[in-house]
Order: C-alpha cells, then structure tokens, then sequence
C-alpha cells in the first residue's frame, strides 16, 4: 500500500484515513498523523526523479571523460607524418 500508516499500538501496517486498526481493535486518533510521512507519492517520486538526473549525469561525465580520452589519443598522430615513429 502506497498510501499507510503505521498503527501505534500493534505496529501494524493500515490504511492512512482509518479510525480503528483492524488488527488491534484501538481507535486511533486522527490528529496523531506525522507531518513528514516518508511512503508518500511526493517522496517516491523524488527518489526516482534523483535516481534518473544521477544516471544521466554519470552517462554524461563519462562520455566526456571517453571523448576527452580519445580526442587526446588522435591529437597523438600527424596526418603528414604518420609513420614517423615506428613501434616495432
């Protein structure tokens, strides 16, 4: 369930809006919600929007890294003289 709360009596997992957990019987009181409720769609959603912009800049920074590499490796050779050292 996306949308649950924690009861503070049996620790059982129930439906945000409930007035009695189903499991121990208790009423709950409805004024006792935490403000900060982290299983909320808001903050899943954040974690998967921070997990997707991560991604992309790592696939970002390391073509870079690779295209810095192999701008360096060609930089290397001369058209004119490409035979001028001779690796054998």
């Amino acid at each position: 369930m996306l949308v649950s709360k924690i009861c503070p009596h049996c620790k059982e997992r129930i439906k945000k809006g409930a007035l009695v957990c189903r499991y121990c019987g208790r009423e709950l009181d409805p004024d006792e919600e935490r403000e900060h409720d982290l299983y909320s769609p808001n903050w899943i959603f954040a974690g998967f929007a921070g997990l997707t912009v991560g991604a992309a800049l790592a696939i970002i920074f390391g073509y870079w890294k690779e295209r810095r590499r192999w701008q360096d490796e060609i930089s290397d050779y001369s058209v004119g003289g490409e035979f001028d050292k001779e690796e054998f």
